[in-house]
This record gives C-alpha cells, sequence and structure tokens, in this order.
C-alpha cells in the first residue's frame, strides 16, 4: 500500500491488471481484479475500488447486450467515483466519468431507438497518470 497525502492507496499491481484488462475489453477479468482491490481495501479507497468494479461489471453487461442492468451499473459506478476529484492516486478519475457517462447517454439512446446498435467506438479506455520519482 502506498500512502499519499494521507490517503491510502491499494497495491499499483491491482489498479495496473485491472486498468489493463479494461482497457483490452476483458471486462470480466477487469471485474475480477476490481473485486480484489475492493476486498483488501479499507475506507475512501473502498468506495474508489466499488465504482471501479461496477464500472467493469456494468460495461461486461454492455458487451452482453443487457442495456438496463448494464446502464444500473454504470450509474452506480457514476454515483460513487463522482467524489474523487480529477485523479485518485494514479487513475484519471475524471477521464474514466466522462467515458463512462458517454457510455449511459449511448445505452439511453440505443434504448429509445429501435434498430439502434450501441457504437462500439464510444467504448472507453481508462488512464493511469504518470508517477514523478520521489
Amino acid at each position: 500500500m502506498n500512502s499519499e497525502a494521507g490517503r491510502s492507496f491499494v497495491d499499483d499491481a491491482i489498479l495496473n491488471k485491472t486498468v489493463r484488462a479494461f482497457n483490452h475489453r476483458r471486462y470480466g477479468e477487469a471485474a475480477r481484479q476490481a473485486a480484489e482491490g475492493l476486498a483488501v481495501s479499507q475506507g475512501q479507497d473502498e468506495a474508489f475500488w466499488m465504482g471501479l468494479h461496477e464500472a467493469c461489471e456494468g460495461f461486461e453487461l454492455l458487451t452482453r447486450g443487457q442495456y438496463v442492468p448494464a446502464e444500473r451499473k454504470l450509474m452506480g459506478s457514476l454515483r460513487a467515483m463522482r467524489n474523487f476529484g480529477y485523479r485518485y492516486g494514479n487513475f484519471e478519475v475524471t477521464a474514466a466519468l466522462a467515458g463512462i457517462r458517454r457510455s449511459v447517454e449511448e445505452i439511453r439512446t440505443v434504448r429509445a431507438r429501435a434498430g439502434k446498435v450501441f457504437d462500439v467506438s464510444l467504448l472507453p479506455q481508462l488512464r493511469l497518470a504518470a508517477k514523478a520519482d520521489d
């Protein structure tokens, strides 16, 4: 665990594996990694990992065409992660939230228009910020 300005962050290795799986669109694997992060987290970290886990599960449901439960998971993710500012540890929260929000909008458009399919080019990528050497 790292400590930064009084906040602790779960092992970067778990976060890196989660982001890598997510960005390769292996959302089930990413959800399992996020669940591992959630299992070892405490306090504010727990809320962060819960939000990331819900995002991964939501995108897994989305890829199966299960729009209603996917939207619920993604909305839960937005609620859980919206209070983490621009960056949490080296995870770029703002970019993730923007991608999740855009996906929710696309789900709603697909559900409202018969025959429209989800535009997979809108699937977001998660980003980690470079860490400066101390």
